[in-house]
Formats: structure tokens, sequence, C-alpha cells
């Protein structure tokens, strides 16, 4: 499974999930989903928790990230940016979505870690499940 399927199984809302999945696969209706990602994405309260505003900056978010197991790498799904699909560097992922004033989520560690930045003003949300 892909990052992106694998993020949509784990954190999307059941309701939600079969469409989010079709759409972010379809190159004709992925500008639509995600533009949804501007005002709210439908993921499971259960394994969310909102950033700090303290934490909620480039540098701040990637220590998190790292500490909660991230890698050097990440997957991003982003409104209006030509790094939308793209696998690249946390660091620089963390910099580009967090100067967008626009919907982002990047997908750390499938299925497991990924944080989503709606679109501004508003604090990050972090999404994690433990492994079983």
């Amino acid at each position: 499974m892909s990052h992106e399927d694998e993020f949509v199984k784990a954190f999307i809302t059941s309701e939600k999930r079969a469409r989010w999945a079709q759409f972010l696969s379809s190159p004709k209706r992925r500008k639509e989903i995600l533009a949804r990602l501007n005002h709210h994405l439908p993921y499971i309260q259960e394994f969310a928790t909102e950033v700090p505003g303290h934490q909620d900056f480039p540098a701040e978010l990637e220590q998190l990230l790292r500490a909660k197991g991230a890698g050097p790498t990440c997957h991003v799904m982003v409104n209006g940016l030509k790094i939308d699909g793209l696998e690249m560097a946390l660091s620089k992922a963390l910099h580009e979505i967090c100067m967008h004033e626009f919907g982002a989520v990047l997908s750390c560690l499938p299925g497991r870690l990924a944080y989503y930045k709606p679109e501004s003003p508003g604090c990050g949300i972090l999404l994690e499940r433990l492994p079983r």
C-alpha cells in the first residue's frame, strides 16, 4: 500500500474513507479532495492531538515528529503546491507547508504517524497510531 492508502485507512473516518481513497488516486478528482484539507480533514478524533502553538513551527515540528519515530523523509499531500504527491525531506516539507496558507498532510510513517496543517490560521494536528 502507498503512503496515501495507509494514511486514509488509518486516520480518515470510516464513512469518508472510500471517497478519500478514490479521489486521492484519481488525477481528475485529486485537486477536489485536496481542497477539503483547507477546512476540515475528517480524521478519527481518538488518534489526533492538537499541536501546541509554541511547537507549531518547522523546527519544533520536526523535533516532535522525529521524537515520535519519523525518518528523514515524508510523503506530502497539499492543496496548491507543486510538491503534492512527492516524497521529500521532512525539514523541507515542513518549511514549505508552514509557509503555505492552505491545508496539507505530511505522512511520516505510513498508517502510523502524520501531521495535518489546516488552512491558516489554525493549529496543526498530530495523527498517531501506535503499532499493535
